[in-house]
């Protein structure tokens, strides 16, 4: 077996976690290949790194720290298929699990094949302009102003059919895995990761009516961005590049889906009760 790590930023007492996984690992055998980014950070010579061509070859690929490090991950894999553990260091943690004190007993049932594959949709984004390298997103993809002075206007067209326009500071398109992020933020709802939808969530609109909206993932969402800074800022997950005004954007559901692996008793409303505090009274 050979597997893959990957880490973003490590100061000593997350290294020395990692450190005790590394020696699982080698306690079973198994071939480890590291991230480039990782391997700078952790500065040990001779250390084997995976490339673009060289990841098709692992089993899995381990994403050490928070969510914003698995997202980074996924930017690794692409639409190869390859699975990915994610393991809570960092703060949240919806997208990665916290099993580092329990990862020998889960590393040994991943190498039986005993563990659940969370699937997750991700969107695409494509414009007229421009071709974009890694134009795909997990969370979402947000279209927010540069300027700090005045607001934008997003017209919105779903299935070439008008929706509205929007003034506000931005707008969230987001996954059901991205609806436990910025969109939540922003007032929209929680999706469960098997849902087939699209969250459209308004950033500090002008118009206080406007609401989160939910869609079909099968929509074709076209949106026409008008600025009076001439240009605004398009964001995938933690990607983020710039567009001139009137440019049109369209996003879909992304053609693959992303592999997490979860231990077999994984519940994601276990996850909501424990990260969002659901259902707990600490006034006594």
């Amino acid at each position: 077996m050979k597997i893959g790590i990957h880490g973003i930023n490590l100061n000593d007492k997350k290294k020395k976690v990692l450190s005790n996984l590394i020696k699982v690992i080698n306690k079973n055998k198994i071939d480890i290949l590291y991230s480039k980014r990782l391997s700078k950070n952790l500065r040990i010579k001779n250390i084997k790194t995976y490339s673009k061509t060289s990841i098709t070859e692992l089993d899995f690929i381990i994403s050490f720290g928070g969510d914003g490090t698995l997202l980074e991950t996924v930017t690794h894999i692409e639409n190869t298929g390859k699975h990915i553990l994610g393991i809570n260091i960092g703060k949240l943690g919806f997208l990665s699990t916290d099993v580092y004190n329990k990862f020998e007993i889960l590393l040994h049932d991943i190498m039986q094949k005993k563990f659940s594959t969370d699937k997750r949709s991700l969107v695409n984004l494509s414009t007229t302009s421009k071709k974009i390298k890694k134009n795909y997103a997990l969370n979402e993809i947000s279209i927010i102003k540069k300027d700090s002075s005045s607001m934008i206007k997003i017209h919105c067209h779903i299935n070439d059919r008008f929706l509205c326009t929007y003034w506000a500071d931005g707008l969230i398109i987001a996954t059901p895995t991205g609806s436990t992020g910025y969109s939540l933020s922003c007032g929209g709802p929680i999706l469960t990761p098997d849902t087939n939808n699209l969250i459209i969530t308004p950033i500090s609109p002008h118009n206080l009516g406007l609401r989160s909206l939910v869609v079909s993932d099968k929509s074709i969402i076209k949106l026409i961005v008008e600025s009076q800074g001439i240009d605004f800022l398009v964001s995938m997950d933690s990607r983020s590049f710039t567009c001139r005004s009137e440019e049109e954007l369209i996003i879909t559901k992304s053609n693959f889906k992303i592999n997490l692996i979860q231990p077999n008793n994984f519940d994601f409303f276990d996850t909501l009760r424990n990260k969002l505090n659901w259902g707990y009274d600490f006034r006594n």
